[in-house]
């Protein structure tokens, strides 16, 4: 799980970084303010899902409703990938929106397969030595 959380924390950052330096020494071709916005809107929310998942990913394996969650909020890079590869025409883009759409669905399963693990041993047996014990007594 270690692994997912930096790979997720990279891809966080990749997410802010690349497409502006993408578009740096050509810049774009025409000024729309609204399109544009909605790139950043969509950037910012493929990140930031991203970052979700890197933060809250040691208690994935505890929580089911963290993990329904965060593949819930993968939602918004698959749609950003697909989104990408459907309409992109540039070659550059088209790489980028594959390579984000294939960690997005790398991620996606990971946390699919926590969700689909029972608990462990270990942990079986480590809930029923808390329910066996007694509650202290406080004497005052």
């Amino acid at each position: 799980m270690i692994f997912l959380r930096f790979a997720c924390l990279l891809a966080g950052m990749l997410a802010l970084v690349v497409p502006p330096m993408l578009l740096f020494p050509s810049g774009a071709v025409t000024f729309a303010p609204s399109s544009s916005a909605a790139l950043l809107a969509a950037q910012l929310l493929a990140a930031s899902s991203f970052f979700f998942i890197a933060v809250a990913g040691h208690r994935i394996k505890r929580s089911p409703r963290l993990a329904r969650l965060c593949a819930l909020v993968l939602l918004a890079p698959f749609a950003a990938g697909a989104a990408t590869l459907w309409r992109g025409v540039e070659p550059t883009a088209l790489w980028l929106g594959g390579a984000l759409l294939g960690f997005t669905l790398i991620v996606g399963l990971a946390l699919v397969l926590v969700m689909l693990q029972g608990p462990s041993a270990g942990r079986l047996r480590a809930r029923e030595r808390r329910q066996q014990r007694l509650p202290a007594l406080r004497h005052g």
